[in-house]
C-alpha cells in the first residue's frame, strides 16, 4: 500500500490538540464544501468531508484557534479549518442525536479513530485491498493489557454498530485485531460495502465514549 498513506497515519497520531477544550460544545455550520482532516493541518490524511450548510458539533481548538476540532452524529471526530465554519446560533435541536455511551474503560473525549485507506466513495478492482487504521489521542495495545487511554482495533463489515456497553461480537463482520495491529488484508466480493472501526478495551467491550471511524462505503468490481 502507499508508503505515503501510512506515513500520514502516524504523523496524524502524534500530532497533538494545541488548543484547551471548551468547556461545552459549540454548533457551527459549513460556510463551503470542506474537507475533515485526522490532524490540524492540511498535510493530514482525509477523513471526511463537510458539504456546504452542515451543523456540527465544535468541540474544541487547535493550533491557535486556527482549526476547529468536530464531532459528527455518527460519534466521528476531526479537524476543520476554522473560517470555513460559522457559528450558529440557533441553539440544540430536537433532531440532535445524544453522545454515544460506552462501556466501563474511560478514554479521552477527543480521541478517535478513522480509516487511511481506503477512503470513502473508493472503487476497488478485484476486492482484494488492505484496510489501513488511524487512532488519534490514543494508544494501541494487545487485548488483554489494561493499560490507560490504550485499545485495539475492531473492523465492522457490512453491520451497524454493536451494542457499545458490552464484549464486541466476534464473527466475519466484527473483525478483532487482538495484537494490536493497524492494518488487515482483506478480500470482498463486487458489490457495496461498508467499513467501520470501533476500538475496544482489554476486554473488547468499547471505551466510554465510545472511538469510533465514520462507515465508510466502498464498491468492489
Amino acid at each position: 500500500m502507499n508508503r505515503n498513506l501510512r506515513i500520514a497515519a502516524i504523523v496524524s497520531a502524534l500530532i497533538p490538540v494545541l488548543g484547551n477544550a471548551q468547556s461545552g460544545a459549540q454548533y457551527y455550520t459549513a460556510v463551503t464544501n470542506t474537507n475533515i482532516r485526522a490532524a490540524p493541518t492540511t498535510n493530514s490524511h482525509r477523513i471526511g468531508f463537510l458539504t456546504e450548510g452542515k451543523r456540527v458539533r465544535v468541540i474544541g481548538s487547535a493550533a491557535g484557534g486556527n482549526w476547529h476540532q468536530i464531532r459528527l452524529d455518527s460519534g466521528q471526530m476531526g479537524f476543520v479549518y476554522a473560517p470555513l465554519l460559522k457559528a450558529d446560533d440557533s441553539g440544540n435541536r430536537s433532531s440532535d442525536k445524544p453522545d454515544l455511551v460506552g462501556g466501563p474503560t474511560p478514554a479521552p473525549k477527543d480521541a478517535f479513530a478513522y480509516i487511511v485507506w481506503p477512503t470513502d466513495g473508493e472503487v476497488l478492482p478485484g476486492g482484494d485491498f488492505v484496510v489501513i487504521f488511524g487512532l488519534h489521542g490514543m494508544g494501541t495495545a494487545p487485548a488483554g493489557i489494561d493499560k490507560e487511554h490504550t485499545g485495539h482495533h475492531h473492523l465492522l463489515i457490512d453491520t451497524d454498530l454493536p451494542p457499545l456497553d458490552g464484549p464486541i461480537p466476534n464473527d466475519d463482520n466484527h473483525i478483532h485485531f487482538g495484537r494490536g495491529q493497524t492494518e488487515y488484508q482483506i478480500k470482498l466480493p463486487p458489490g457495496e460495502h461498508t467499513l467501520q472501526l470501533l476500538l475496544g478495551d482489554a476486554n473488547h467491550i468499547p471505551h466510554n465514549p465510545p472511538v469510533l471511524s465514520e462507515r465508510i462505503r466502498v464498491r468492489v468490481e
